[in-house]
């Protein structure tokens, strides 16, 4: 992949400040202090977990390296990095650590200090304040500094979260680069699934494609659902024989993780590579959900209005199939729809696949069927990130309980609805940068069923 170039740290760490200021903190004699995340092992052993920088502190640094810590000084506008030092004997399990001059050239800082001149470097900066996160430990400080800062516990994560909604072109850029190498992943999966292999199949397939184009890592455990596991919303077993009918569906929510950045995707598609029946029914509803949300999406939308845009789309095409029935205002008084439709619509994504910012503070949440479930309720901004991802399906325990209640129950055709059941469900996910006038699709896997099945048909010859 092609060099971005430098991460750029200091123009987040502005950013954050200028939150800060803004919510009423002090700037002149103001520090930041971060320290990012350590090794760990497995409980009782001595294997090292996977390593993965907390998403705050790469955002401030750019470090995806364990043992980092870093102040900023608001009033200075100055962002120190300070690596620990690796005592020798660790050098024979971990190599020799690139030297401060070595990590001066790859970092975006204005300094960079060993982790141990933490305590002398805040001697020369007297700072009167010190923001910082609640669970952050301050031992690095010293024993006498954290006792002479008002720590303020309160203010950066807000900060943070404000700055980190708002994407900037590096951070679009490496956003780009996760869904291109994700979306050839997904693709490649409609190419090589088969009748009668497994779920852990796929899911492998798509660990290796996305690790071998780039990806750091997965951005979440990928769902790999076939036939009635495809209703199941965080189904994560993978361990299943896909299905046998040709008809039947194969549903895949997986993304990679590209420094950092996230990638989550869902397409769903029959394992014959032919869309038929039921199942045709069904996805021709969610894919027109998804057409109508991308139609509004803007800044200045309400996410809520559509989400509840997206519920409408999916009430009339489950009357037009038969499965409901009655008039469509009564359908939605008593929230018919989220039996099928259970999940919010999408959330803000980034350096975590359900990334910061989705309430603004102090917004609640909607006591309603599915709304509640929301993981954003705000009006779009130019340069969010969302994921716009509808879905319609046949949980048996939400229909079961529908139809053992007598007013739910009149409005389901009971005879269409025992059709529908085997199907699962159909999901649909593409990541999309809200621009001035609309928005920008960052995924590119086909999605129209004539692209499906033209591409699924290519690869069986």
């Amino acid at each position: 992949m092609a060099s971005l170039g430098k991460y750029p740290a200091r123009a987040h760490a502005a950013k954050v400040a200028s939150a800060l200021v803004a919510a009423g903190g002090s700037r002149e004699d103001a520090v930041i202090y971060l320290q990012g995340d350590c090794h760990s092992c497995r409980h009782d052993t001595d294997t090292e977990q996977h390593f993965r920088q907390e998403s705050n502190f790469y955002y401030l640094s750019g470090v995806e390296l364990a043992g980092f810590h870093l102040l900023y000084h608001l009033g200075r506008e100055r962002l120190v990095l300070l690596p620990t030092r690796m005592p020798a004997d660790e050098v024979v399990w971990h190599g020799q650590p690139p030297s401060l001059e070595d990590y001066a050239g790859r970092y975006d800082a204005d300094e960079m200090r060993y982790a141990d001149e933490l305590p002398a470097l805040l001697d020369h900066w007297r700072p009167k304040t010190l923001y910082t996160l609640p669970r952050q430990k301050l031992t690095a400080l010293g024993t006498s500094w954290p006792h002479k800062l008002a720590v303020d516990t309160e203010h950066l994560a807000d900060a943070l979260a404000a700055a980190r909604l708002i994407k900037d072109a590096h951070e679009v850029a490496l956003m780009q680069l996760a869904n291109k190498i994700s979306s050839g992943a997904h693709v490649k999966l409609m190419q090589q699934a088969r009748m009668g292999s497994n779920e852990r199949e796929l899911d492998a397939l798509f660990t290796y494609e996305v690790t071998r184009q780039g990806c750091n890592q997965l951005a979440y455990h990928s769902i790999v659902g076939g036939g009635k596991h495809s209703a199941v919303l965080h189904y994560g077993l993978n361990n299943a024989t896909l299905p046998q009918k040709p008809h039947e569906l194969v549903l895949v929510d997986a993304g990679g993780e590209y420094n950092c950045y996230a990638a989550d995707i869902t397409r769903t598609w029959p394992i014959g590579g032919k869309f038929s029946g039921e199942a045709r029914i069904l996805y021709e509803i969610v894919l027109s959900m998804q057409k109508a949300v991308l139609e509004q999406i803007k800044p200045g939308v309400n996410w809520e209005d559509m989400h509840r845009l997206a519920m409408r789309i999916c009430v009339d095409g489950l009357v037009a199939a038969r499965i409901l029935k009655g008039s469509i205002d009564e359908l939605h008084q008593h929230h018919m729809g989220a039996i099928f439709f259970p999940h919010g619509l999408g959330h803000s994504i980034g350096l975590d696949v359900h990334d910061v910012g989705g309430y603004p503070k102090g917004m609640p949440r909607i006591d309603e069927p599915g709304l509640r479930y929301l993981r954003m309720r705000r009006k779009l901004e130019e340069g969010m990130v969302v994921t716009v991802e509808p879905g319609c399906y046949f949980v048996d325990t939400l229909l079961d309980d529908a139809l053992e209640d007598p007013v739910k129950a009149a409005y389901i055709n009971a005879d269409v609805l025992a059709c529908f059941r085997p199907v699962g469900g159909v999901r649909i996910e593409d990541c999309v940068v809200i621009t001035a006038n609309g928005y920008e699709n960052l995924t590119s896997v086909p999605k129209e069923i004539s692209e499906i099945e033209a591409l699924m048909a290519s690869a069986s010859h």
